[in-house]
């Protein structure tokens, strides 16, 4: 949807779709609590499907090209809803992308995606409606629609740790997950795991997805190759290691993120069980909390901080002519910190 299109979609015409009236239209954009929740969800969905941009956000994407003198330096950062369960992760993106910001002159407006889509939108227009917004940093996993939306909104869309979709025009910045999970299964290999499970996240889920794909990779170093899904808490991580011993399930080693490994270390040491004598352990993340724990954790280390540092360093090059958007991706190395798990 161009520029144009988007300029001449007005408040009358949106209230026309939504059948109401411009006061209720008006009514949701500041988020009036007198609007009745079917009713704001209509209106809603009509703003997404015309492509409905407020006049300052429109004014930001007259101007997209440069940053010049005299522009608002501001940007969005949202964060997905899969963040929320890796917090740590995803605060360091965050220091990342502010420390960068603040030695670049930019400054950084942070809203996080609710499950709730409809309320999410109004956040993000509320967010990217600062008149001469210069772009959006995406952290976490979003869908095609979503970020089609985002990008109707406001200019120079980043994707951070997040898999660019086919066709769409943004910068990505995102982790080697792939060789980094196949870091993590080397070593349990080479620490004597010959059954190892892996516990990913929710079916579908990027990392999820190369967690599978490096279980494939490297399949014939081990007799077998166990894959369970689930969130990223550390409560799932202790049910599921309890339940794989309560049934006696043959498994001598465990890949997860960092956060699911505290539950499985706490479910490993309930059952009487040691690490790694019994179960060899490797996690993914590095979080500051796996050298302090008893045995400490080997773990997959991404720089995140340098995630968010490459996505504003990006944005910048952008806004100023220095790069084209399209097609662009900055991978970040995955490294293994051994320890004492595996």
């Amino acid at each position: 949807m161009n520029d144009a299109h988007c300029q001449s979609v007005t408040i009358s015409a949106v209230a026309q779709n939504a059948g109401v009236s411009r006061m209720t239209v008006s009514r949701v954009m500041s988020n009036d609590p007198r609007v009745l929740p079917q009713t704001r969800q209509r209106v809603l969905a009509a703003m997404q499907e015309m492509g409905y941009v407020p006049n300052p956000s429109a004014r930001a994407m007259r101007s997209r090209d440069k940053l010049l003198a005299g522009q608002n330096s501001c940007f969005a950062v949202i964060f997905g809803t899969d963040t929320q369960n890796a917090d740590e992760f995803f605060c360091e993106v965050a220091r990342g992308v502010e420390s960068q910001a603040a030695a670049s002159g930019l400054c950084a407006l942070q809203v996080h995606w609710l499950e709730d889509a409809h309320a999410s939108w109004l956040r993000v227009q509320s967010a990217c409606s600062v008149a001469g917004m210069c772009g959006v940093i995406l952290v976490g996993q979003f869908g095609r629609e979503d970020i089609e939306s985002i990008s109707r909104v406001t200019p120079n869309v980043i994707l951070v740790d997040c898999p660019r979709p086919a066709g769409t025009s943004c910068v990505g910045i995102e982790s080697d997950n792939v060789a980094g999970c196949e870091l993590a299964l080397r070593q349990l290999a080479e620490a004597g795991s010959r059954r190892p499970v892996v516990i990913a996240g929710p079916q579908g889920h990027y990392f999820s997805n190369a967690m599978q794909s490096a279980a494939g990779n490297l399949a014939g170093l081990f007799e077998s190759v166990q894959l369970l899904h689930s969130d990223y808490s550390s409560k799932s991580g202790r049910q599921i290691v309890s339940d794989l011993i309560a049934r006696g399930a043959d498994f001598d080693g465990i890949f997860a993120n960092d956060t699911l490994c505290l539950g499985a270390y706490r479910a490993i040491h309930s059952a009487g069980l040691g690490i790694p004598k019994d179960i060899r352990i490797v996690g993914f993340d590095d979080l500051p909390i796996c050298e302090f724990l008893t045995p400490s954790l080997t773990s997959v280390s991404i720089d995140k901080r340098q995630l968010g540092r490459e996505a504003v360093a990006s944005l910048l090059q952008i806004v100023r002519g220095r790069c084209e958007q399209l097609n662009m991706k900055i991978t970040v190395n995955a490294t293994l910190i051994r320890r004492e798990s595996a």
